[in-house]
């Protein structure tokens, strides 16, 4: 288990005419000086770890597990979602053809997919976070929310779960999907 120093920050919000401590807020001693001259709303979005942002999420039907407070590293539903979606994207890559892809590696939960002229696609896992992480060169980062069926608590295959952004709602699937295709020359289907 990772263990931080604490320490305890001022934060303030700043209006027209004058600067008022608004609160208190514990702050990992990590952040060092960063956290100094901030306002109330930058040290929320320093703190969100382990949230999601609920608006992307709003209309989304089942569970979302990274909003439910589950410990992702002991939950064998979101491993077990997460191991088939990552081995089915490399399985998929890997038969595909197109002299685009430099190497395809699945390692610890960490996929790679690098290319000859764009850069290096990487999803992996997060556990703390329920989430699967996506760094690609054509988009930049993004995280993604498991979320199950209403009803169903068991994944048996790579689709009886939805992967959807924590910003927006769109579905890492799809993402892939488009981004491979465009990148690679070829239509890549998952």
């Amino acid at each position: 288990m990772l263990s931080l120093t604490m320490r305890r920050v001022a934060a303030t919000t700043t209006t027209t005419t004058t600067t008022k401590t608004a609160a208190a807020i514990i702050m990992p001693s990590c952040l060092g000086t960063r956290a100094r001259g901030m306002n109330a709303t930058s040290l929320k979005t320093i703190c969100r770890c382990g949230t999601t942002t609920r608006v992307a999420l709003a209309g989304v039907k089942g569970q979302t597990y990274s909003r439910l407070g589950m410990d992702g590293f002991t939950d064998v539903t979101y491993n077990t979602a997460a191991d088939l979606f990552l081995e089915h994207v490399e399985n998929v890559l890997e038969s595909v053809d197109s002299s685009a892809i430099e190497e395809v590696n699945l390692l610890s939960g960490v996929l790679s997919v690098e290319t000859v002229s764009s850069g290096t696609f990487v999803l992996n896992k997060q556990a703390p976070n329920v989430q699967l992480w996506l760094s690609s060169p054509v988009s930049g980062p993004h995280h993604y929310d498991m979320v199950l069926p209403a009803g169903k608590d068991k994944v048996e295959g790579v689709n009886d779960v939805q992967w959807l952004a924590d910003s927006d709602g769109h579905s890492l699937k799809e993402k892939l999907e488009r981004e491979l295709t465009e990148t690679l020359g070829v239509e890549v289907k998952l």
